[in-house]
C-alpha cells in the first residue's frame, strides 16, 4: 500500500508551481523536492532507519515543515513538541517516546542532558535515489493531545491516517493548485500537521505563517484561499476591519472552541460562511465537517470515517483512527472489542442526520442533585454580542456540592454580570447559571487548560466563607 510521494509528483508535474511561501523566500514543488531529498538522506546518513523516533520543538518554521516531510521519505517518526513547554516537561514527553535524538529547528533550549542534538543542513539539495512512495502503513508522527483534562497523551499515527484524512477533508472543503492555506496551527498540533497532507496533495501552496504584519494586512496582500482559525482569531479579525470581499480567501474553517452564533451571522452577511468541524488526534483532524446551522451542529462523517453515538458518547473508527497511545515504547490502541474509538465527548445525531456536539463528558459535573454541562453554558454565553469567549468550571460548594463560575472575555464593551445571568436563565435552566463571574486570563493559548482555569478558580472564589 504505497503513494507517490506528492511533493515528487507535482515536482514532475508542475516544477515551477510554487508549494511553499515563507515570508521573501518562496520555494516550487521542484526546489522543495530537492530540498526534501537531501534532509532525508541526510537522516540517513547519521544512522536513523524507519521506525526511530525525533524530537523537533516546533511550531511552524520552514525548517521544521521540511524536516517533517522529510522524516515522511525516511520512515523516522516526527515527534513535534510545543516549544514554549519548559525544558523539563519536553524532556519528559521525550523520554516517554524513547527518542534520543533532537533537531532544534525552532528551540535554543539546552537537551544536552538526556537528548543528542543533530544539526542538519536545510538547503542543500539533492536528487531522489528513486521515485519516493510513501507507505501507508509506516509510523510517521506522534502528535501529543492538549491535556486540557489529564496528562497529555502521546498518538501515533501511520501514513495512510494523514492520507485518508486529507482525502475526506477535500471531499468538503476543495483545494487545488490555485489554492494557498495559511499554516495558522501549529504542527504540534493535529490541525497544523494535518494542512500540509490537504495543501500538497493537491499541488497547492503552503503560507507560512511567519510574516511581521498582522493578519488583516496580510490576508489582503498575499494570495491566502484557505484559513483555519478558532473563533476568537476571527473576531479580533473582524474588529480590525476585516472584510473578505478584500481577500481572496473563500474557504474559511472554524473550530477549537463553541461557535458563536454573532460571528456566524456577521461573516455570512459579509459573503463568506465559515464551515466548521470536529476532529481529535486519534482521528488523525476532521471527523466531521458541517455548516453552523444551530449550536454544536458539526455536519456528518467524511468519507472513511464513521460516528456512531453509544449512551450518549460519540465513538468513532475508519481509515484515519491512530494506531494507539505510545507510551515508554508500549502501544496501547485505546479500542474496544469492535475497533471503535470512545472520545469521551458527548453528542447526538439531529433529525438531518448530522452530529451534535454538547461537551466533554470528563466535564460534567453535579451541582445539588443536576448534571451540568459545562459546555451548554459556554455556547449560550458566546452567543451573547458582548462575549469574545467564555470557560465554565465547577467550584467546590459547601450546600450543592459544586457550583459553575464562567470566566469571560469580553468582546467590546463589558456587560453587566447580571445582564448574562438573565442572558444564560433565558435560555437554561436556572441552576446552570453561574454564581462567579471572573476575568479572562492574560497569556492563554487558542486551547485553554480547564485544569489550570479550574485551579485559578478555585484560587479566586471561595463559597466556603
Amino acid at each position: 500500500m504505497k503513494d507517490t510521494c506528492p511533493i515528487h509528483y507535482w515536482a514532475k508535474e508542475a516544477p515551477q508551481h510554487i508549494a511553499i511561501e515563507a515570508g521573501s523566500v518562496k520555494l516550487s514543488y521542484l526546489t522543495l523536492n530537492r530540498r526534501v531529498a537531501s534532509l532525508a538522506q541526510q537522516l540517513a546518513r547519521k544512522g536513523f532507519v524507519p521506525g526511530d523516533r525525533l524530537v523537533v520543538p516546533a511550531k511552524g518554521s520552514l525548517e521544521s515543515l521540511l524536516l517533517a516531510w522529510a522524516c515522511l521519505r525516511a520512515g523516522v517518526v516526527f515527534c513535534p513538541l510545543n516549544p514554549a513547554f519548559p525544558v523539563a516537561q519536553q524532556l519528559d514527553m521525550a523520554k516517554r517516546l524513547q527518542a534520543g535524538s533532537v533537531c532544534q529547528t525552532e528551540s535554543v533550549d539546552d537537551y544536552s542532558s538526556q537528548l543528542t542534538s543533530i544539526t542538519l543542513d536545510f538547503l542543500a539539495e539533492a536528487d531522489a535515489d528513486e521515485p519516493p512512495a510513501l507507505d501507508g502503513r509506516q509510523l510517521c508522527n506522534t502528535i501529543f493531545t492538549s491535556g486540557s483534562s489529564g496528562t497529555p497523551k502521546a498518538v501515533l499515527h501511520r501514513v495512510a491516517n494523514h492520507l485518508a484524512s486529507a482525502r475526506g477533508s477535500a471531499s468538503f472543503i476543495p483545494v487545488d493548485q490555485n489554492s494557498g492555506w495559511l499554516l495558522s496551527l501549529p504542527l504540534f498540533h493535529i490541525g497544523g500537521y494535518a494542512i500540509p497532507f490537504r495543501v500538497f496533495m493537491a499541488g497547492g501552496r503552503i503560507i507560512l505563517d511567519d510574516e511581521p504584519h498582522t493578519l488583516p494586512a496580510r490576508l489582503e496582500q498575499q494570495s491566502i484561499t484557505h484559513l483555519s482559525l478558532v473563533p476568537t482569531q476571527l473576531w479580533r479579525l473582524l474588529k480590525a476591519g476585516f472584510s473578505p470581499q478584500r481577500t481572496q480567501l473563500r474557504e474559511l474553517l472554524l473550530g477549537g472552541a463553541a461557535i458563536p452564533a454573532p460571528l456566524v451571522a456577521k461573516m455570512t452577511s459579509l459573503g463568506l460562511t465559515p464551515k466548521v468541524s470536529y476532529g481529535l488526534s486519534e482521528m488523525a483532524s476532521q471527523v466531521c465537517t458541517g455548516i453552523p446551522t444551530a449550536p454544536g451542529v458539526v455536519g456528518k462523517a467524511l468519507p472513511d470515517r464513521e460516528v456512531r453515538v453509544v449512551e450518549g458518547e460519540i465513538q468513532v473508527r475508519g481509515e484515519t483512527l491512530f494506531c494507539g497511545y505510545l507510551n515508554n515504547g508500549e502501544i496501547d490502541p485505546a479500542l474496544n472489542d469492535e475497533g471503535w474509538f470512545a472520545t469521551r465527548d458527548k453528542g447526538h445525531f439531529n433529525s438531518e442526520g448530522a452530529l451534535v456536539v454538547e461537551g466533554r463528558l470528563d466535564n460534567g459535573f453535579i451541582s445539588g442533585g443536576e448534571n451540568i454541562q459545562p459546555e451548554a453554558i459556554e455556547q449560550r454565553l458566546v452567543d451573547h454580542p458582548g462575549v469574545a469567549q467564555a470557560l465554565v468550571v465547577p467550584v467546590p460548594h459547601p450546600e450543592w456540592g459544586e457550583r459553575p463560575v464562567a470566566f469571560i472575555d469580553w468582546h467590546g464593551e463589558g456587560v453587566t454580570e447580571q445582564a448574562l445571568s438573565t442572558w444564560v436563565r433565558e435560555a437554561l435552566p436556572g441552576f446552570m447559571v453561574p454564581d462567579a463571574w471572573l476575568a479572562w486570563p492574560p497569556g492563554v493559548g487558542f486551547k485553554p487548560s480547564r485544569t489550570r482555569f479550574a485551579e485559578l478558580a478555585r484560587a479566586r472564589v471561595d463559597f466556603t466563607v
